[in-house]
């Protein structure tokens, strides 16, 4: 059984190929157009997919797309009329998308991948998460939550998967239909305080640890519990019809005041213990990400706790966007509501395609397979001609392109050499990190999903707050309110945190606090609460990230690193050596290793 999953047109397309339930390839289109969260069509992706397998369209023998677009198309007519004629703009917007790729998704894959349309089946958004989170889940049965902004009516989903009578199966139970989504209103803040829709969710995320939760109240009664552990959202709060600015109304800002101008820049710095003076104004915006964020882990765990009680299981697969706000599964993890908790390392839309493979497997053969699931499906690239492409960059060239605090250091020469053995590949890589540098690290496939877990990373010292800023400001372009994450090898990972929770913190799932003693060795890769987002990563999960974090472990006395991904700001990351090449030759690393080739400054 071959199945192509597609998700596209809203944001993060991606495809995944799964062939007799094993996932065989998966991965973004925005690896491959170099548009972070590209919404079109993932004719790349899907390209890139058959060509893993080896496969030509012919030889599939379902399609399976990652919602129903009829249904959202009715959900998004019946919006524009209950708020016209204020929301004509939307209406306009929304009608033109509709009509020109929305309802036309069958012809349109059948024209860009020359199938049979008869090939081509629909499965339902939230569904697409449940099978997502469960199928390749390590449990037997388990409850499902899916918490996202919307699908097609739905915005938070009940499902129950297991087997019954020889056949797998993942079953809805209940249902919180749009408008009332946590993710749309959560989302709404998130312009309120001058961040992008989409995209900078995790920047109120991270801004909520500098402020405290005073406006909590104000934003129960915008989003309020209901007696049977669900939740409401209270719209005359919003204007959803405005997503284009800031979807809110007076009513919104006579709550919490006027939203911030998205140049403004906050005073906050999560590598300094120092607060210092802050304004009253941005000490507004951390209160109100505060407030918003214990909001938002409130009405999760609700959800979750109602889970338990429909299901009666021990259990919980987790998916949706809503997922990917690891400090809210962090006390998902900690309340003890469920014995074990899962979340697929592309727990948003990215990983729809994935899901929509997954159960149409299901549906046509009725059996669960054992799906491996690791992050890493997708493209392996050959060095080719890289190395000696090295040797005619011009590093003068790039200082144009070059940003703020970059000291002239992108004009020196590059250098490359290749290492004779993985063993020395790993040692000079690790004296790097230990001596203060900055290393892009580039390794066979290419991960799915948002995180960097060890394929394409940027890596540094985790101790080393001085290179940690050099990162931000000269190679990230990060806001430095923002923290950044940390891989420990699973032989270490006891010497940092009371509970690791696998298999939920493999890869980078949820929030975790460090213990003291290790807080200091670990302090560049830190939150101002002493909490970081880990990676914990064994020899089977990645070998050779494993070996440079044990050898990095030797110099150091603690195997880990600080980890963040291999991009600049607004790019996705990196997929082929020619993008870390060029990324690497004009920002400030010091270092770039694509598998066995090393890339260095000179002078």
């Amino acid at each position: 059984m071959k199945v192509l999953g597609l998700s596209s047109n809203y944001h993060d397309a991606s495809a995944a190929l799964v062939i007799d339930g094993d996932i065989v390839a998966a991965a973004a289109e925005e690896r491959f157009t170099l548009q972070k969260h590209d919404p079109s069509f993932p004719r790349n992706a899907a390209r890139f997919c058959l060509e893993q397998a080896g496969l030509a369209v012919d030889g599939l023998d379902v399609i399976a797309y990652h919602e129903q677009p009829e249904v959202k198309f009715s959900r998004t007519l019946c919006s524009a009329f209950a708020q016209f004629p204020f929301s004509l703009k939307t209406f306009l917007k929304s009608m033109k998308e509709a009509v020109t790729s929305g309802l036309w998704v069958r012809n349109q894959i059948s024209r860009d991948l020359d199938c049979d349309p008869a090939k081509i089946v629909y499965v339902p958004h939230h569904l697409s998460h449940a099978a997502h989170a469960f199928l390749p889940s390590p449990f037997e049965e388990a409850a499902i939550l899916t918490v996202d902004a919307v699908g097609e009516w739905t915005c938070t989903g009940f499902f129950r998967g297991g087997a019954k009578d020889g056949r797998a199966f993942v079953d809805p139970v209940d249902v919180v239909p749009f408008p009332h989504s946590l993710g749309l209103a959560y989302s709404a803040f998130t312009a309120f305080l001058g961040f992008p829709v989409n995209d900078g969710e995790c920047s109120t995320m991270a801004l909520a640890a500098f402020g405290a939760p005073r406006y909590a109240d104000a934003v129960r009664e915008v989003i309020p519990a209901q007696p049977d552990g669900t939740y409401r959202v209270d719209l005359s709060f919003f204007d959803f019809s405005n997503w284009e600015g800031v979807p809110i109304t007076p009513k919104f800002t006579e709550r919490f005041g006027l939203p911030r101008p998205y140049a403004s820049r906050l005073p906050f710095d999560c590598l300094s213990d120092d607060r210092g003076s802050v304004d009253a104004d941005s000490q507004r915006y951390a209160d109100v990400a505060a407030s918003v964020q214990l909001v938002l882990e409130e009405r999760v765990l609700a959800l979750a706790r109602l889970a338990r009680e429909r299901t009666g299981l021990r259990d919980l697969c987790l998916a949706g966007g809503v997922a990917l706000n690891c400090v809210a599964t962090g006390k998902l993890l900690d309340s003890g509501i469920f014995d074990r908790v899962f979340v697929p390392p592309d727990p948003g839309d990215g990983g729809g395609a994935m899901g929509a493979a997954l159960y149409a497997d299901l549906r046509a053969t009725g059996k669960r397979r054992p799906a491996s699931l690791h992050p890493y499906f997708g493209k392996h690239y050959e060095l080719d001609g890289t190395a000696d492409m090295v040797s005619h960059l011009d590093p003068t060239r790039w200082k144009k392109y070059a940003g703020d605090g970059q000291h002239g250091r992108v004009d020196r020469p590059l250098r490359a050499t290749r290492c004779a053995s993985i063993e020395e590949t790993v040692a000079r890589a690790a004296e790097a990190l230990a001596s203060g540098k900055i290393v892009g690290w580039v390794q066979g496939r290419f991960e799915n999903g948002p995180r960097a877990l060890g394929n394409r990373s940027i890596l540094a010292d985790p101790s080393n707050l001085d290179t940690a800023r050099r990162l931000s400001k000269a190679v990230k372009g990060r806001a430095a309110f923002r923290p950044y994450a940390c891989a420990v090898a699973s032989e270490d990972a006891a010497k940092m945190f009371e509970r690791s929770d696998a298999p939920t913190v493999k890869w980078m799932q949820a929030s975790r606090q460090v213990a003291a003693p290790a807080a200091a060795r670990v302090r560049a890769a830190l939150h101002v609460d002493r909490s970081t987002r880990p990676q914990v990563c064994s020899a089977a999960d990645n070998p050779r990230f494993h070996r440079l974090l044990l050898e990095f472990g030797r110099k150091s006395g603690l195997a880990a690193l600080l980890n963040t991904s291999f991009n600049e700001k607004g790019s996705p990351m990196v997929a082929s050596p020619n993008d870390a090449l060029l990324t690497f030759a004009r920002t400030d690393m010091d270092m770039l290793v694509i598998d066995d080739l090393i890339v260095e400054r000179v002078g």
